[in-house]
């Protein structure tokens, strides 16, 4: 009899907190139960499941659709956008990530990575090539977004700042995966064999 009165208190507790509109509570629920991702949270396992990858590509204005080099990818909205599949930037070179709270919009978020000698070489080359030229920010093959890459803030280190304007869920799960995806694209000798 006790167990079934804690059961119904938990269960009374837990139904609230599912529909209370929380997306970020929702996001940890759903994550909690998914069966993929029990596997392996080690990000040197070859059975780790990466998430929240990020790319940024150039966006194709006028798509001829040849071959390989332009695709056609969903957006959130259901809507579709042409990039080029010539990777400018991506989690392979993040080291870690920050949330930054827009100032005057507390709903949406920029992005800070830590980035790693050829991922600070390959941002140079984003911001000097395209400053002028919005590009693309393709999380999991979603498109999120189109921003201007800014050249890199003097003494600000290894750091580069991406103002894109994410939802909270997003920009916290680039967040908390970028060290764990860095790890998992560049593989320690060690663990090849």
């Amino acid at each position: 009899m006790r167990k079934r009165i804690i059961a119904v208190w938990a269960g009374a507790l837990l139904i609230p907190v599912l529909f209370s509109g929380c997306e970020a509570i929702q996001e940890a629920w759903e994550e909690a139960m998914d069966p993929d991702t029990e596997i392996t949270d080690n990000p040197n396992s070859s059975e780790y499941k990466r998430k929240y990858v990020i790319h940024v590509n150039s966006i194709v204005r006028h798509p001829t659709r040849s071959g390989e080099l332009e695709r056609e990818i969903p957006t959130l909205d259901g809507g579709t956008v042409w990039i080029n599949t010539n990777q400018l930037f991506s989690s392979k070179n993040i080291r870690d990530a920050r949330v930054v709270s827009r100032p005057g919009n507390p709903d949406l978020f920029d992005l800070q990575f830590l980035v790693d000698r050829f991922g600070k070489l390959q941002w140079q080359m984003l911001s000097g090539n395209y400053s002028s030229e919005q590009v693309a920010l393709v999380v999991d093959g979603v498109y999120f977004g189109r921003f201007y890459p800014e050249p890199q803030m003097e003494g600000s280190g290894d750091w580069v700042t991406l103002r894109v304007g994410l939802n909270a869920v997003t920009a916290r799960g680039i967040a908390r995966n970028a060290k764990k995806n860095y790890i998992n694209l560049n593989p320690d000798v060690m663990h090849w064999f």
